[in-house]
């Protein structure tokens, strides 16, 4: 599973998640591992973007980006 997060004014960046994401009734993806360097967080999907969450006492720089998932 691949998933591509694009900050605001950076190209999109592409992350590995290896274990299987948090998957609702209908299949669609609810979670993903933050791929942010030193977070892992596990992370709620709205609406397609990762929800705010803390890393280090701080708002981790990927809340709010947008996020896309595929199989690969």
């Amino acid at each position: 599973m691949t998933f591509s997060v694009r900050l605001k004014g950076e190209q999109t960046a592409m992350a590995v998640a290896h274990e299987m994401p948090l998957l609702d009734d209908e299949g669609r993806v609810m979670a993903v591992r933050c791929p942010s360097a030193g977070c892992g967080a596990v992370v709620d999907l709205i609406s397609g973007r990762l929800d705010g969450h803390i890393v280090r006492g701080q708002e981790c720089r990927m809340s709010g980006v947008r996020v896309v998932v595929s199989e690969e």
